[in-house]
């Protein structure tokens, strides 16, 4: 990208220090694991950012964004970088934000507000020289062009943690790498499930809690949502994360084309096609018949 025709400073360099002192080599300490269900993705996220690399989080509703990037804020404060946290707002809301944070006059020397286009320029120099880290939740709610600037920004090398769910593939969305995440392994909600059964104080025992996980198809936010129905007694056994299917219709379709087929052997005089069908329905129906018996997923009992 052409910085000088752009009106943009030359972008400055990628951190090396992770914010300790000139000449350190940093190194991603331990993290507490115990609260924390993405490890892998928490410790990536922050090499990123110590990279002066922008990162996008993305996933549907409830599982577990904000948590996720709260805990990279926390973890960059622990550390000494300047960052901070922003929820949707207005444009000129967020601006003063960003202002306060990096130590911009928002006023002019006759003591009114500057102008947005003002600001911003004024915060795009500010970036230039100086290194802090921008964190947006719920990314997909700012204004095209408040996330276009926010494109200038990433230009000279500010690096941003993004949260969105399912944001559209256009303006600052397009240009900045993207971790998805996926629902959590079953053991992790059964902790999860465990945990704020626990903090509830409902009382509720191991199968029940095993019966409710069904609910959550791996969604945090279901997984805990699930426990409060429990809770307050609440019945419902179809859950909102839509991770499974009902293939009652696939097995009626397998069924009539083995009667099919029967008719087919019946009425050509094919006896070899007429046993086959018959012996596959029967074989079909014996599954069936069998998996109906098996315990369902909502019904078992894990560690």
């Amino acid at each position: 990208m052409d910085y000088e025709s752009e009106g943009l400073p030359e972008q400055p360099e990628p951190w090396s220090t992770g914010g300790l002192g000139d000449g350190d080599e940093w190194e991603l300490a331990p993290l507490a694991g115990e609260s924390c269900y993405r490890q892998p993705e928490l410790e990536g996220l922050l090499h990123s950012l110590y990279s002066a690399r922008s990162v996008l989080v993305t996933s549907g509703e409830g599982m577990g964004k904000t948590y996720l990037v709260r805990q990279v804020w926390e973890r960059l404060l622990a550390d000494g970088v300047t960052c901070q946290y922003f929820e949707p707002a207005t444009p000129k809301t967020l601006l003063m934000a960003i202002a306060a944070m990096a130590g911009v006059d928002s006023k002019n020397l006759e003591g009114r507000s500057k102008t947005v286009e003002v600001l911003k320029q004024e915060l795009i120099q500010w970036f230039s020289v100086n290194r802090a880290v921008l964190i947006f939740d719920d990314a997909h709610y700012l204004e095209v062009k408040f996330r276009l600037w926010l494109k200038k920004l990433k230009d000279v090398g500010v690096p941003m943690l993004l949260a969105a769910t399912n944001p559209p593939r256009t303006d600052l969305f397009i240009y900045v790498p993207r971790i998805e995440l996926k629902p959590l392994a079953e053991y992790q909600i059964r902790d999860l499930m465990e945990k704020e059964a626990i903090s509830l104080g409902s009382g509720l025992k191991p199968n029940q809690i095993a019966k409710l996980q069904s609910r959550a198809g791996g969604n945090p936010m279901l997984a805990k949502r699930a426990i409060e129905e429990g809770f307050l007694g609440i019945q419902n056994e179809a859950g909102d994360h839509g991770r499974y299917f009902d293939i009652t219709p696939l097995l009626l379709l397998v069924g009539i084309v083995f009667i099919c087929y029967r008719f087919i052997g019946l009425g050509t005089g094919n006896q070899s096609l007429y046993i086959l069908a018959g012996i596959g329905g029967a074989i079909f129906l014996g599954v069936a018949r069998l998996s109906y018996y098996l315990p369902k997923e909502s019904r078992r009992i894990t560690n």
